[in-house]
């Protein structure tokens, strides 16, 4: 009894698939990683910060001098109509210096192909640190939509969530 040839065709066959696969894999992997968290190193400087405020104080631990007052700052920038924003817990010491402890962006927001533009910004302390509203308005769709972001004393706490989209 003989062994049964395999057909040229096949492996010219499987070469498609998988190069077909491939192709694909490397579609849905770019389409999912379409778009870059923007840090805020790159809003720094001028002239993108367009909008800086001081809103409300947390509980700093200890400085070297004793002192332990902090307070946040939000940090808006805007670059090609789109809206970056950071939320910055700083530590002050006898000679009302600032120094950075930690700033946040927001991820939902700071992505490069988010499209989203804020205004009608406002900032409230509250009793476990600060409420950011602002109105949100996607270039991509037109929807207007609110969005609120609490950030806690603890440096790094920071909720965002948006209504009415």
């Amino acid at each position: 009894m003989s062994k049964p040839v395999p057909s040229p065709a096949l492996p010219r066959c499987l070469a498609v698939v998988c190069g077909s696969v491939a192709w694909v894999l490397a579609v849905a992997g770019n389409a999912h990683a379409l778009g870059t968290d923007m840090p805020y190193s790159a809003f720094a400087t001028a002239p993108d910060v367009d909008w800086l405020q001081v809103c409300g104080e947390w509980p700093a631990p200890p400085a070297r001098d004793g002192s332990q007052r902090g307070t946040y700052r939000i940090v808006h920038a805007s670059r090609y109509a789109q809206s970056f924003l950071f939320v910055q817990w700083l530590r002050h010491d006898d000679t009302d210096s600032a120094q950075e402890v930690k700033t946040l962006g927001v991820p939902a927001l700071n992505n490069d192909h988010a499209a989203i533009s804020l205004s009608q910004m406002r900032c409230q302390a509250t009793p476990r640190g600060i409420r950011l509203t602002a109105r949100a308005a996607s270039g991509h769709d037109g929807s207007v939509f609110r969005i609120t972001i609490d950030a806690g004393h603890k440096p790094g706490d920071l909720r965002y969530r948006s209504t009415g989209r």
